[in-house]
C-alpha cells in the first residue's frame, strides 16, 4: 500500500514537472529563430528598410572579437617576439 502511494505521488510530481517544462519550452526550433532587433526605415533610394537581426548581432560580435585579438597579437611585423 505504501509503495503504491509513493508511485502515485512521484507520477503526479513528474507530470507536474513535465507540464511546467512544456510551458517554458514550446518548440526546440525557437532557439534558431531569426528575429529583428533594430529596424530603421530610411528615406534613401525609396525608403530602404535597414534591419539588425540577432544573427547579424552575433556576426558583428564575433567579427569584433576576431579583429581585436588580431590587433592585440600583431607584434608590429617583428620576426622575434617582443620581451
Amino acid at each position: 500500500m505504501i509503495n503504491l502511494v509513493l508511485i502515485l505521488e512521484t507520477n503526479k510530481y513528474k507530470n507536474k514537472m513535465l507540464h511546467n517544462l512544456n510551458l517554458i519550452i514550446n518548440s526546440p526550433l525557437e532557439q534558431f529563430e531569426v528575429s529583428s532587433l533594430i529596424s530603421i526605415i530610411a528615406p534613401i533610394f525609396g525608403y530602404i528598410n535597414i534591419t539588425l537581426s540577432n544573427l547579424g548581432l552575433y556576426s558583428l560580435l564575433i567579427l569584433f572579437i576576431i579583429l581585436s585579438l588580431h590587433i592585440i597579437t600583431n607584434n608590429e611585423n617583428k620576426i622575434l617576439p617582443s620581451k
